[in-house]
C-alpha cells in the first residue's frame, strides 16, 4: 500500500472530483472521460511517481489540460455530493490496490460509481474498495475481457498464444507477471490496453 500526506491524497481526489464532475457536466461520454482521464499526462505521470504535477496545478489547468473548453463554462464541485466522493474512492482505491486508472475504470466504471453511490457513499471506504476488489478477484486480464466480450479462443487466435496459456493467465493459474514481455504486449495490443494495466500491482513509490 502506498502512503503520502493528506494534503496531497486530498488534492488528488478534490481534482479528480472536479474533472469528471465537469466533463459530465459539458456532457461528455463516460468512456470517453474514462479513456481521457486514463491516458492523460497527469495520471500517467502519477502512476509514474511523479506526485507534484497535480498537487502544483490548479484543477481547471488539470482540466484545460485533458478536454477541450465548452461555453458552459462554469462548473463548480461539490466536494461533498456524488462526484466528490467519486473522485475520494478512486484515488483511495488507485493507491491502496496500486492498478492504473485504466484497470480501476474497468472495475468500476463512472456511470456504476453514480450507481452505487447511494448505498456505499455513508459507508467506511473499505467496504468500496472490497467491491473493487471483488471485480478483480478473478484476474485483471479476465476483468477486461469480460468487458471487451473477447473470448479466450478469440484473444488466443489473434495473438499466436497457446489458448492454456490465456486460460493459465486469466483464470489466475499462471502468474502475469512473470509472463514474457513480447507475449504480454501482444495481449495488450489485441485489448487495446496499455500493458501495465494487464498486472496486479504496478509498484509505485510514492511515499
Amino acid at each position: 500500500m502506498i502512503f503520502l500526506s493528506d494534503d496531497y491524497i486530498n488534492k488528488y481526489q478534490d481534482t479528480l472530483s472536479y474533472i469528471i464532475g465537469r466533463a459530465i457536466h459539458e456532457q461528455y461520454s463516460f468512456q470517453h472521460i474514462e479513456k481521457t482521464i486514463a491516458y492523460s499526462k497527469m495520471i500517467e505521470e502519477l502512476e509514474k511517481s511523479n506526485i507534484t504535477s497535480i498537487a502544483f496545478s490548479s484543477m481547471e489547468h488539470n482540466y484545460h489540460e485533458m478536454f477541450a473548453l465548452k461555453d458552459n463554462d462554469g462548473y463548480v464541485l461539490d466536494a461533498y455530493g456524488v462526484y466528490g466522493w467519486i473522485g475520494f474512492v478512486y484515488i483511495h482505491a488507485f493507491l491502496t490496490l496500486n492498478i492504473t486508472f485504466e484497470t480501476l475504470f474497468y472495475a468500476l466504471p463512472i456511470q456504476e460509481a453514480i450507481s452505487i453511490y447511494p448505498l456505499y457513499h455513508e459507508m467506511d471506504i473499505s467496504q468500496t474498495i472490497d467491491y473493487i476488489k471483488e471485480k478483480i478477484k478473478t484476474s485483471i486480464l479476465d476483468l477486461i475481457m469480460k468487458h471487451k466480450k473477447i473470448s479466450t479462443r478469440e484473444l488466443s487466435k489473434s495473438t499466436n498464444i497457446p489458448f492454456s496459456t490465456i486460460s493459465a493467465l486469466r483464470y489466475g493459474n499462471r502468474d502475469i507477471n512473470k509472463l514474457d514481455a513480447m507475449k504480454l504486449f501482444k495481449i495488450a495490443k489485441n485489448l487495446n490496453v496499455k500493458m501495465e494495466s494487464l498486472l496486479p500491482d504496478i509498484q509505485l513509490d510514492l511515499e
